[in-house]
């Protein structure tokens, strides 16, 4: 299993191949001619991935930038209420139908 970061996210080499993150500026042209197109491609889908999931915190912000109380320390109750949390921020984008991710990835993405 991978996890997709930011470039800036500090790893050790025991996370080599397990943390994917973008290229930073210069490092298309330290590889090889022959593999630039494929790391061109796994690094847009690396941003994309990440835009997604940034966009998705975003909108959970939003909604509920009212909610300043920290979550309760009992592990049963605040996965819980993150829970809901997450059920109903998704109940608003299905029933609003608005939603920047929708609208970026429609037809590269199948949505239900």
């Amino acid at each position: 299993m991978n996890v997709v970061s930011d470039s800036a996210f500090p790893s050790s080499t025991a996370m080599v191949g397990r943390i994917l993150t973008p290229l930073k500026d210069g490092d298309l042209e330290k590889i090889l001619p022959s593999l630039r197109s494929s790391a061109r491609t796994v690094h847009n889908a690396i941003t994309s991935v990440r835009q997604a999931a940034e966009w998705g915190m975003g909108s959970i912000q939003k909604v509920y930038s009212r909610l300043n109380l920290p979550l309760p320390y009992d592990q049963k109750l605040r996965g819980m209420r993150l829970t809901n949390m997450f059920r109903m921020a998704n109940f608003r984008v299905r029933t609003v139908g608005i939603s920047q991710i929708r609208t970026t990835f429609t037809g590269s993405m199948v949505m239900p």
